[in-house]
């Protein structure tokens, strides 16, 4: 057996199922995992969110009579629905691979068709949950940089002035201003001395983050933060040398959860609201400040 298969199995085995927020015949919202890739791809080996989805929806009939969720509007232009949904197999939106938090799947052309509509048209809101380096000297206001991809790294995106539109709202939460060291000693032993030894680089605290992006930018929120001077805490592509050492000593992950997802239900047209819980991993993070 190759060993991307016996990986891929291995990766089966030990893929953590999602906590299902909602589910009907149209849709289903999720609570994503940290740490879990959401769809496929050559590069990816393992079980993605994507092939759980796929696998469940076996065993479940496609309703009939779903054309009538299509929108008025639609066009071919790019595929029948049936293609667009072989294409996407449910896929309305995507969360990078560390974010947890809602997530929306469709169950037939018909709903994924209409959620598409819905996100062109800017009808879903999302809110999301963000633990930052920093504290901001003004507490709320609109980040409207255009982001584009890097030219000197191709896995990350930054702010420049030939990038796209992104229009990212924030609201600051709670802020921080010191580790609260007896809880990181409790948990992390002798290597909380790493930290210790490295305090200036925590000097300006942290901040808890209400971000509600308008529009859909890969790393959106990442990047709009970042070139504020504000990274998320454990963000290893955006952070720098130093902190992307430390972070993870007590975080985990990078600090990012799609906490709200509001759409409207392409059966009914009735508003939808969910809130996804904080990851655990990201409930214990909180407890290491003051």
């Amino acid at each position: 057996m190759l060993l991307e298969n016996v990986l891929r199995d291995h990766m089966k085995k030990s893929f953590p199922k999602p906590e299902i927020l909602f589910e009907d015949e149209d849709l289903m919202v999720i609570n994503k995992p940290g740490g879990v890739v959401v769809n496929r791809a050559t590069s990816v080996v393992g079980e993605t969110l994507q092939d759980w989805f796929i696998d469940r929806q076996k065993t479940q009939k496609i309703l009939t009579g779903w054309s009538k969720q299509l929108p008025e509007d639609f066009s071919d232009e790019y595929g029948s629905p049936e293609e667009i949904y072989a294409q996407r197999q449910g896929m309305v939106h995507r969360l990078d691979k560390d974010t947890s938090g809602a997530m929306l799947f469709a169950k037939h052309p018909g709903s994924l068709i209409n959620l598409l509509a819905q996100f062109r048209q800017k009808l879903v809101q999302k809110e999301y949950l963000a633990l930052t380096h920093g504290k901001f000297r003004v507490e709320q206001g609109t980040l409207t940089s255009p982001l584009g991809r890097s030219h000197t790294d191709r896995q990350k995106f930054t702010v420049t002035i030939t990038g796209r539109p992104a229009i990212t709202q924030y609201q600051v939460e709670q802020v921080f201003t010191d580790f609260n060291w007896s809880k990181l000693e409790e948990r992390l032993g002798e290597r909380v001395a790493e930290l210790k030894k490295n305090q200036r680089f925590y000097e300006q605290g942290f901040s808890l983050v209400r971000c509600l992006p308008k529009t859909g930018r890969t790393h959106q929120i990442r990047v709009h933060l970042a070139h504020e001077q504000h990274p998320l805490v454990g963000d290893t592509k955006y952070i720098g040398r130093k902190r992307a050492k430390l972070d993870p000593l007590w975080c985990p992950r990078h600090f990012l959860h799609a906490q709200v997802l509001e759409f409207n239900h392409p059966r009914t047209n009735a508003r939808q609201r969910f809130e996804a819980k904080l990851a655990p991993e990201l409930n214990l993070v909180l407890t290491f400040l003051q």
